[in-house]
């Protein structure tokens, strides 16, 4: 699977979470195409459709700045994502899926019902969702990272493992989601020379592996007592 990651951000150069996303994609140079809306002084229509085309999954990927995204997505959207090219004939970007990666320099918990936003993040981005609904693809869940100056190292690896299984990762079920931990752990451990960061990494994977292999187990077991249970029943 080819994923295209549209990156929306007015000043790139500057933003820690966007350069951490992007060397988190590095090592997936042959799966991901790393899309920077900013280095793009034309949008040359026919090449950016020429990419969609070319991809399995797109994923928009921004700050949000006053519960939207920069402007440049805007004018991708407006410009690329014509009738002609959309709509009509065999609607090229059916079957695709779409998925939207957001920063916010606040806590989640403040988009949470309750919460001071007074709306969700799955409210705010609900224009992306209709997008894809219009556009035949499937939405993912959005992957969202909140003040990410303040995590700490381990969450930052965490956040890593996970932001490359969003763009990766086939589907999101949870054997899937093994499978992608194993796949891993095999490329990794067949690499001659790790760096101290990748040996980091190939640890949280096993680490994490373990656990997720350990959960497993555990709802196996569960089902098997609930269908005995409804056996007897």
């Amino acid at each position: 699977m080819k994923t295209l990651v549209i990156v929306s951000h007015p000043e790139m150069a500057n933003s820690l979470v966007q350069n951490f996303l992007k060397a988190s994609a590095m090592p997936f140079q042959d799966e991901v195409t790393w899309h920077d809306l900013a280095t793009i002084q034309q949008l040359d229509v026919a090449a950016e459709q020429a990419l969609l085309r070319d991809h399995e999954r797109i994923i928009f990927q921004f700050p949000l700045y006053w519960y939207a995204a920069p402007a440049s997505l805007k004018t991708w959207l407006d410009t690329v994502l014509t009738g002609e090219f959309a709509f009509s004939g065999r609607m090229p970007l059916q079957g695709k899926s779409l998925g939207v990666v957001v920063s916010t320099g606040i806590a989640g918990k403040h988009f949470q019902a309750g919460g001071s936003e007074q709306a969700t993040l799955s409210e705010i981005l609900r224009p992306y969702e209709l997008v894809a609904r219009k556009l035949g693809m499937t939405y993912l869940p959005p992957f969202a990272i909140h003040q990410f100056s303040y995590l700490t190292e381990t969450a930052r690896q965490l956040l890593l493992v996970d932001y490359q299984r969003y763009l990766t990762q086939t589907t999101f079920n949870f054997e899937q989601k093994v499978a992608w931990f194993e796949q891993q752990l095999r490329q990794r451990q067949s690499a001659a020379t790790d760096s101290e960061q990748q040996q980091q990494q190939l640890a949280l994977l096993a680490d994490q592996l373990t656990e997720q292999g350990e959960l497993l187990t555990d709802l196996g077991w569960q089902v098997q007592l609930i269908r005995q249970e409804e056996g007897e029943g």
